[in-house]
């Protein structure tokens, strides 16, 4: 949850610089040779830094989000150096999170002095285990007791969340993050295995990477990032056209949510890999509906300007006022509103609406 905090405390010894060189196999005299680091402007062996980086790591993996962490990269700034013996104090703070993962601001101080060593910040995602819940512990029908099921991805998030409620007993849930009574989205053996003998009226598909915020010309790991924010999301939304193709009855849907932080205008290019990204939406549903036609199925992409909630959750008092300002009703749509727009597509049979773009944004300015 944004703004959730943790902290812990780690004494460094005299030799935890010759123990990690031992581990790591990094024995820079600076770190491991008294004799040569006494000559140098700090009188001693200094850590590793990537000694800090292991205590980064501890903070993910152990609190911050905690066991389920998968961590996706860290960032770290060596601002003073760390000359054992010393007390060190490892503070984090969650400053986005979704239910698909987020990303943590981190300073390391000295205790005794407060002086900060290190700041760093880290991405993160979750995992599960391989085993899980068996597919029939999965609900594999409607809430209504039917066989066929609107599914929605990111059913944990804001705007899943919103569709799931809306839907009622027409909807079946599916999450990365888990969940009671979720259908296994980061498994698709596992889905497929959970609709066996099911059919589909639908899929919604409001999951997504959280945001990224890091200029492309400096990222520190390019095919992660890319992988993360652009591949995974591709290969998700391939995925799940195949499951429709093979699962869903006649005029089936599958709804593709879009962002006009795609557009030139709105994104001023902050968050270039999730607008790279979200900018392949129309081209997917116009090329899905082509494909998804012959069997009597439907692709559409709805594509959303700023809402109330969600990864916009986290807007600035200013923010908001800007958003509002660009909208002629003056308002900030919730996520109630969007879901409605969603059921409004999914009411609609007609094959026209096929392959076609929507954007729902009221008419709001660039």
């Amino acid at each position: 949850m944004k703004g959730q905090r943790a902290t812990f405390d780690v004494d460094i010894s005299a030799a935890a610089p010759r123990e990690f060189a031992a581990l790591s196999g990094d024995w820079n005299p600076l770190h491991t040779d008294p004799e040569y680091a006494g000559k140098t402007s700090y009188g001693r062996p200094v850590l590793h830094g990537a000694f800090a980086a292991g205590l980064v790591s501890r903070l993910a993996g152990m609190h911050l989000p905690g066991t389920d962490c998968l961590l996706h990269n860290m960032r770290l700034k060596f601002v003073a150096p760390i000359v054992p013996p010393a007390g060190l104090r490892v503070a984090g703070e969650v400053r986005h999170q979704s239910a698909d993962g987020g990303s943590v601001a981190v300073i390391i101080t000295d205790r005794a002095s407060g002086r900060t060593m290190v700041e760093a910040r880290y991405d993160f995602g979750f995992h599960r285990s391989a085993a899980g819940p068996a597919a029939d512990s999965f609900p594999t029908t409607a809430k209504d007791g039917g066989d066929a099921m609107v599914l929605v991805t990111g059913a944990t998030g804001a705007l899943g969340g919103a569709v799931l409620s809306a839907l009622g007993s027409r909807g079946v849930g599916a999450s990365r993050g888990g969940g009671a009574g979720l259908l296994p989205m980061e498994n698709p053996e596992r889905l497929e295995a959970a609709l066996a003998g099911r059919r589909l009226t639908a899929i919604v598909h409001c999951a997504w990477p959280a945001p990224d915020n890091t200029a492309l010309t400096r990222l520190a790991d390019v095919p992660g990032a890319v992988t993360h924010h652009v591949t995974e999301p591709l290969e998700q939304v391939v995925t799940l056209a195949q499951l429709l193709k093979r699962h869903g009855i006649e005029g089936a849907t599958l709804i593709l949510v879009g962002s006009t932080a795609s557009e030139p205008g709105r994104h001023a290019y902050r968050k270039p890999l999730y607008s790279t990204a979200k900018a392949m939406i129309p081209t997917l549903a116009r090329a899905l509906a082509v494909e998804l036609g012959a069997g009597g199925q439907r692709c559409t992409a709805l594509v959303f300007d700023a809402l109330d909630g969600g990864m916009s959750g986290g807007l600035s008092a200013a923010a908001r006022v800007a958003n509002a300002d660009r909208s002629p009703f003056g308002l900030i749509p919730d996520m109630a509103e969007a879901a409605r727009q969603v059921l409004w597509v999914l009411d609609n049979p007609s094959p026209l609406a096929s392959g076609a773009v929507i954007t729902v944004s009221g008419g709001a300015l660039p």
